[in-house]
């Protein structure tokens, strides 16, 4: 069996190459807006690094993602009556952009309820939303 020459091989790949960037940005997009919910929300003063940031917007696409996903299968197992904890999930352009806003929506959501239990157990004492420093 002949092997294609390496030029041909990049050709192909290239587009899934883009493809899977494209997914990866569009996945941690929701973790950045809820850090940035959260840290406006608690009005933190939050001086991270690159690194914490990119740490922070992981986590939050995570928990994002996996709250929009046990919202689909809590959805799906009223709609079929079947409740399956694991189901296949094949989603594609259409059904990716019309799920975004929902799941944007949702990482606001993760964002401001972290701010609020941040501000609850927060040690700064404050008065009136405003600290004593």
């Amino acid at each position: 069996m002949e092997t294609p020459p390496v030029a041909e091989t990049m050709v192909e790949s290239f587009p899934d190459l883009a493809v899977n960037l494209i997914y990866t940005v569009l996945c941690l997009v929701p973790g950045f807006i809820s850090l940035q919910t959260a840290t406006y929300a608690a009005d933190l003063d939050a001086d991270m690094g690159e690194f914490e940031k990119s740490t922070w917007s992981l986590v939050g696409s995570g928990v994002s993602l996996s709250a929009l996903y046990f919202l689909y299968v809590g959805w799906m197992g009223v709609v079929t009556g079947r409740f399956e904890l694991v189901r296949s999930l094949d989603i594609g352009w259409v059904e990716l952009v019309a799920v975004y806003p929902l799941l944007l929506f949702v990482a606001v959501l993760l964002g401001y309820v972290s701010a609020r239990v941040l501000r609850r157990t927060s040690r700064r004492p404050r008065l009136s939303g405003f600290s004593w420093e």
